[in-house]
């Protein structure tokens, strides 16, 4: 009895100093964890696209800040938008074709401050350039706003970014549209012919948006255009005349000739593309080579171009005498010699002429052919 009242005892204080040490035994603090960003792109990190961002995505702190520099250790400004855990770094102008880049973020967390360095690589490509054509220029009523692109922009898509970048001004406000009037030219013409005295500023943020699988637009667009009075010459080609209009009044009526049987001037609205006061014809430029009965090359005065095919308003004082009463010409509108310098004087680029009185149609890509649509039909050349 006394041996079994021991053992018993022996056993409960034994459990008992267990349960008093497990109550004391400390709880394990956790290790903070450390800051982490990790950067990426529309494109991998090896071949980004100019017009590409670097989104910086952060777990367990915040990007405090970002620094990127060019091969040559040159900054490169941009900003930061967005919040954490992303946020997107924006460059002031694209990245450079083929060009190197190092990107440091800055990220703070529990552990402290701390860097991450990352390398981005533009692909290889080339530049498609693009011009503002008669940018600074005080032009006629009927001259849209071209942009004139080096290189063809044949996929939809692209065309459609490039033209929701491009943003038209006009004082005063009218009515227009974009539209494309073949693989290199993206046009913007009024309504209406403009109004004379219109300023028009036009920009486009399209710096680093591609043209093809391997171009790109490496500069922004930006410049202004003036329209001047509205000039407008009725071509009346089957009774031999032009009549000249300043702003809705008839100023002069000029004795022509125009396109002889198989040479016809051109029926249809064109704009006069540019002007030259003296130019050499020749007319292997136009199909007519050195040979053929038809062959000319001459020395011309007073040259308004109106056709990339070879139409021009000049002096034609060979043909005086058939001016005001036969067609005699390969398909350009001739004048006296002092209406021609007269009329040259009096024009600008842009300035529109009616021609009427042929068979003879002319089509959008011969000229600056915008005027050959009606409303509706140029509003279908939009990309967006």
């Amino acid at each position: 009895m006394v041996i079994a009242g021991c053992s018993t005892k022996s056993k409960t204080a034994g459990t008992a100093g267990k349960e008093a040490s497990a109550k004391t035994t400390p709880s394990a603090t956790p290790k903070p964890s450390p800051a982490t960003v990790t950067v990426s792109a529309q494109h991998p990190l090896t071949a980004v696209q100019p017009a590409d961002t670097l989104t910086f995505a952060v777990a367990n702190g915040t990007l405090t800040s970002v620094a990127v520099t060019n091969a040559d250790g040159e900054s490169v400004d941009g900003a930061l938008s967005g919040n954490d855990p992303k946020k997107v770094w924006t460059p002031k102008v694209p990245f450079r074709l083929g060009g190197t880049y190092t990107v440091v973020a800055t990220i703070t967390g529990q552990t402290g401050s701390s860097k991450s360095t990352s390398k981005v690589t533009v692909m290889n490509g080339d530049s498609n350039t693009t011009n503002l054509l008669y940018e600074d220029m005080d032009v006629g009523v009927g001259m849209p706003v071209i942009i004139k692109f080096e290189n063809e922009v044949v996929d939809a898509d692209k065309r459609k970014a490039i033209q929701s970048a491009m943003t038209i001004t006009t004082t005063p406000q009218q009515e227009g549209a974009w539209g494309w009037t073949d693989n290199t030219q993206l046009m913007w013409r009024p309504k209406d012919y403009w109004k004379a005295g219109t300023k028009v500023t036009v920009t486009g943020k399209v710096a680093g948006l591609p043209t093809s699988s391997h171009r790109f637009i490496q500069d922004n667009i930006s410049g202004n255009i003036t329209i001047g009075d509205s000039r407008i010459l009725y071509v009346d080609i089957a009774n031999y005349k032009m009549r000249v209009t300043k702003n809705g009044s008839t100023v002069k009526t000029i004795p022509i000739t125009t396109g002889k049987a198989n040479f016809a001037t051109r029926s249809g609205t064109k704009v006069i593309i540019e002007r030259d006061s003296a130019l050499t014809m020749d007319s292997a430029t136009v199909g007519i080579p050195k040979g053929d009965p038809d062959y000319y090359k001459l020395d011309v005065k007073w040259a308004m171009r109106v056709t990339y095919t070879g139409e021009f308003i000049h002096a034609a004082p060979w043909s005086e005498g058939q001016q005001g009463s036969a067609n005699v010409s390969h398909g350009c509108v001739g004048t006296s010699m002092a209406d021609g310098k007269w009329l040259f004087n009096f024009c600008r680029a842009g300035d529109v002429v009616v021609n009427t009185g042929s068979s003879r149609t002319f089509k959008p890509y011969e000229g600056i052919g915008c005027w050959c649509y009606d409303w509706a039909g140029w509003q279908k050349l939009s990309a967006v």
